[in-house]
């Protein structure tokens, strides 16, 4: 997952002219911003109800999603009701919940720091991770990738 590139996608797509300033900061609300691979094939979407744009550069992001895509289709969808994200260190972090679900398995948990320098995400705490092909493998001893 390249969340580096949704990233930056947020900040070209907050920089529209589709905002509102006020005093403190600016605004926009109902939001996408895709991203498009060098063949012009999707690559990501990332969708919010609203985001503001902090004097200090900081944009605070209200239910973030950010679907990431692997030949057409939907490999990845990351949810978080909100997140912070510090455009000047490259860092998102948020103390909400957060989930990442893929075909076969769905990680939640409560906060979570992302560092694009280094491509690194942590779940601060209550991290759960579910593998849907895990309880079938369980009961027959046959593993996910093996044909019963």
């Amino acid at each position: 997952m390249n969340a580096t590139r949704w990233l930056v996608g947020l900040m070209l797509g907050l920089c529209l002219p589709a905002y509102a300033a006020d005093e403190d900061a600016q605004t926009v609300t109902g939001f996408r911003v895709p991203e498009y691979d060098e063949q012009n094939n999707l690559k990501s979407e990332l969708f919010g109800d609203f985001a503001k744009i902090l004097p200090d550069g900081v944009i605070e992001i209200t239910k973030l999603k950010v679907d990431l895509y692997s030949d057409g289709k939907i490999d990845v969808t990351v949810t978080a009701p909100k997140c912070k994200y510090d455009q000047k260190n490259s860092t998102a972090d948020s103390d909400s919940e957060i989930r990442i679900a893929r075909e076969n398995m769905v990680v939640t948990g409560v906060g979570f720091t992302f560092n694009s320098h280094d491509q690194r995400f942590q779940i601060m705490k209550q991290a759960r991770v579910v593998l849907k092909e895990a309880q079938k493998s369980m009961e027959t001893g046959v593993r996910p990738d093996e044909k019963p």
